[in-house]
């Protein structure tokens, strides 16, 4: 049995991650997410792969999920949230309130009718990766039923009787030698960029393309169902904006962005590509070998637009200068794509203050000398409340932050 557990907040790949290295050396793990489903934004990534893998990092989620789920010593506490943590002689003690779980998932089977069958889009959601348990789960400020209302569609169809709704919250209390800090990230919202996003259906950002992609496995037009001709890819939407105080690269935007226009262009040869940006980052010790492929065949315009519109024919123009002409110019397209930034999360204040710690001036965390040496003892952090990384490199920083927590309990 193990003798040391540590408490990991966060339940993104990062999370996830830590608590499969620290598996191996037979610590027990609680993660804490305040999701109905684990794996966090790296739960809804595609796979870019044409012909060959493109190194997207995707897979990896869907590894530490399933691993994690399968791995005894690991136990998940979804739905929760951290309400008090205090430091108890050389460990820590959480209170932990886990919100109503409506479906039951030891009941479960995952058949979906309650989603299909209820009147609300939106209300059940299902778990992108069928190893989540349970397998759907209820959103609260959208299900009829727990606002209080009369609803009875998901209670009628189930033939498990998985779902009930007299369920309350119940508040935990987990002990802990050291503690893991991995809450993620925020993407940043574009609804006030002047980019018609939440306005015009043809506009979406790159996690929405990713999670499309993931779900139907090809891509049409959210406002008419059919396939696109062209497509444009606006980068640095929210980063590396003076006027919004994010002067940080999100180090992801532009590797996602070409992979995925590979991708499409791969399924459709006649697809229009462009690609407005300020500079294309090569992050990745292959991406720039590959990265000049993945170019092959789109248009690269390097600036930001000003502004896009819906025309009488339901395409977008999008306004510009262009920097080759040095006059405006215009583009319509039938779809158009924002690469959103990394930002802090917003919940990383509160959670970091119960431990002693502030964010930065940038908003995430500030971690004197390497990731993973600790300001207070007992306490790491891991991947992107840390700052910007991708996939592979949020995997990296939990094995660091899983080693230094080891050396802490004197297991290595």
């Amino acid at each position: 049995m193990p003798d040391s557990r540590v408490l990991i907040i966060g339940g993104g790949v990062a999370g996830l991650s830590a608590a499969l290295d620290l598996s191996r050396f037979d610590v027990a793990s609680d993660v804490v997410e305040r999701a109905p489903f684990v794996g966090g934004h790296a739960i809804g990534l595609s796979c870019k792969a044409t012909v060959e893998c493109v190194r997207c990092g995707a897979c990896l989620a869907d590894d530490r999920i399933h691993e994690a789920m399968a791995t005894p010593g690991i136990r998940v506490l979804p739905s929760s949230r951290i309400q008090s943590l205090q430091r108890n002689g050389s460990g820590f003690t959480a209170d932990v309130l886990r919100a109503p779980e409506y479906v039951d998932p030891s009941r479960c089977t995952g058949c979906g009718r309650c989603k299909e069958a209820c009147p609300v889009p939106g209300a059940v959601l299902r778990a992108p990766i069928p190893a989540s348990r349970p397998p759907y789960a209820m959103d609260p400020d959208r299900c009829l039923r727990s606002s209080g209302g009369d609803c009875r569609a998901c209670l009628d169809v189930c033939p498990e009787s998985a779902v009930s709704f007299d369920r309350r919250p119940v508040k935990v209390t987990l002990t802990a030698d050291a503690v893991i800090l991995a809450t993620g990230f925020m993407p940043f919202d574009p609804k006030d960029k002047p980019y018609g996003y939440g306005v015009f259906d043809d506009v979406i950002t790159n996690l929405d393309l990713e999670r499309i992609l993931r779900e139907q496995g090809r891509l049409l037009r959210p406002s008419d169902g059919t396939p696109p001709r062209s497509i444009a890819f606006i980068q640095c939407v929210g980063s590396r904006d003076e006027r919004l105080g994010h002067l940080w690269c999100s180090r992801i935007c532009c590797g996602s962005s070409l992979r995925m226009a590979r991708r499409l262009r791969y399924q459709v040869p006649s697809l229009n590509v462009t690609v407005f940006y300020i500079d294309i980052q090569t992050f990745g010790r292959d991406f720039e070998i590959h990265g000049v492929q993945w170019r092959d065949g789109l248009q690269f315009i390097r600036c930001l637009p000003a502004d896009a519109v819906l025309t009488e024919d339901r395409s977008l123009r999008v306004s510009f200068f262009d920097p080759d002409a040095g006059t405006p110019g215009t583009l319509e397209t039938d779809m158009l794509v924002l690469a959103v930034g990394i930002t802090p999360g917003a919940d990383l204040p509160e959670t970091a203050g119960l431990l002693g710690l502030h964010p930065g001036p940038d908003g995430f965390l500030e971690w004197p000398g390497r990731p993973g040496d600790d300001p207070v003892p007992g306490v790491t952090a891991a991947g992107t409340v840390l700052g910007p990384m991708a996939v592979m490199d949020a995997v990296q920083s939990a094995s660091a932050a899983a080693w230094h927590t080891l050396r802490h309990l004197g297991r290595v």
